[in-house]
């Protein structure tokens, strides 16, 4: 069954005012099937009228007070994405494999948001941030040692799995995706995961791959195929025309750069994407012998190079990740946020005073001002005063859009991303 869409606005009402002239004895709540929400208005993941069916259209489980993130990031890293490591060029070597240790992975390809083409960097790839984990786990039907299409996870330390991650291990075939939190199968980590230990759908054939007494290895990355991007979404219906954005997934974060002692460069330009596949570049100004954090929030990294002062191969430089977190929604003061945290993956305390909240900037982007939607600093604000702590510490946070912001791309999603490549 294909989309039903027409243009609005549309108006549900009960009866008429007047109600001489209409009564209606059924007047009641109207229900909606999982849900409604905000359509992304963006050229990129909006609906077009006569889009082929199984077409990527985006949205927001919502109207109001919008669960944007629910995030349980990995542990600050200041080498995540470029190791310490004396420079032999300009240009700075990025990681090249996953980590469980600080939640990277390499993904294939982006399709950029802005003009659709494919970027791979040349063959490359990108570094993506909090997008990897690895748990101990088997599938089945839910009985260990029949074929099926349930992960029970009986063992995670690392980051959280979220519905769109791509799956690997022994008996896995290429390709199988979380599709979804399972249900409750058995009293031994047998419950609905929602990130950790408990159950999990796949996709694809029915298969037996590790036993509850033998459980296997089994690594997860958020790298769709065809565009990386898609995966921060999960997808309604087989052919997966309308997605949910996924707050387990939209973790975008500002970049840390540490020069080594005496260290020379004065500048570092990173080029990467933003959480949708935005193009967006970054200048920092450099101190030798200090850490300094960026303003914008990266979720790929595409490249990272030094200029300025004087060119530098005997002092180690690198580059990673910060608590200063972005939002998925332009935010333009903290009462559009509500937002809680706690040292624990259930129990959350809410937020009390937003100290570290930056407001999206709404001036001309360049490569030296501030994210476009705007920040959170996850260890300075009341409440929160928590550093990213690998599969410990989660956070929600919600964000109302305003009224003013609501009719526009750049009222929702912040001015068009500054990019130099």
């Amino acid at each position: 069954m294909s989309i039903t869409a027409f243009s609005g606005p549309a108006v549900v009402f009960g009866q008429s005012p007047f109600p001489a002239q209409e009564y209606n004895p059924e007047l009641g709540a109207s229900a909606f099937y999982s849900g409604a929400g905000v359509l992304d208005p963006r050229l990129a993941f909006t609906y077009t009228p006569g889009q082929n069916f199984g077409a990527f259209t985006g949205m927001f489980l919502g109207f109001d007070n919008i669960t944007t993130l629910n995030i349980v990031p990995y542990t600050n890293s200041t080498a995540a994405i470029v190791a310490s490591a004396n420079p032999t060029s300009a240009t700075l070597t990025l990681v090249s494999s996953a980590s469980t240790t600080t939640g990277v992975s390499i993904v294939s390809q982006i399709a950029r948001s802005d003009t659709g083409a494919v970027d791979t960097n040349n063959g490359a790839g990108f570094v993506a941030l909090d997008s990897y984990t690895s748990v101990s786990g088997y599938i089945s039907n839910g009985t260990s040692g029949t074929a099926g299409n349930i992960l029970i996870v009986s063992t995670a330390s690392a980051g959280p799995l979220a519905i769109g991650m791509v799956i690997s291990g022994t008996g896995i075939p290429t390709g199988t995706t979380i599709t979804g939190f399972g249900p409750t199968v058995n009293a031994s980590n047998g419950a609905s995961g929602v990130g950790f230990t408990g159950s999990y759908t796949i996709s694809g054939p029915a298969i037996a791959a590790g036993t509850s007494g033998s459980a296997i290895t089994v690594t997860a990355s958020l790298n769709n195929a065809l565009n990386a991007v898609y995966s921060n979404a999960i997808p309604q219906g087989s052919a997966a025309s309308l997605n949910f954005w996924n707050p387990q997934a939209l973790l975008g974060r500002c970049l840390t750069y540490t020069a080594a002692a005496s260290a020379t460069y004065t500048t570092a330009t990173t080029n990467g994407y933003d959480i949708y596949g935005y193009p967006m570049t970054e200048q920092v100004t450099l101190t030798a012998n200090s850490t300094v954090t960026g303003r914008k929030a990266f979720k790929y990294i595409k490249s990272v190079t030094l200029s300025g002062g004087t060119a530098d191969t005997t002092h180690a430089y690198s580059i990673g990740t910060s608590a200063l977190v972005g939002l998925p929604i332009r935010a333009d003061s903290s009462g559009e946020l509500t937002a809680a945290a706690a040292a624990s993956l259930s129990v959350l305390n809410p937020v009390t005073n937003y100290t570290g909240f930056v407001a999206a900037v709404n001036t001309y982007p360049t490569a030296t001002t501030g994210d476009v939607r705007g920040t959170i600093d996850l260890s300075n604000v009341t409440g929160f005063n928590l550093t990213p702590s690998t599969a410990t510490n989660r956070y929600v946070v919600r964000q109302s859009p305003q009224p003013y912001n609501v009719g526009s791309n750049a009222g929702l999603f912040g001015q068009t991303q500054y990019a130099n490549f």
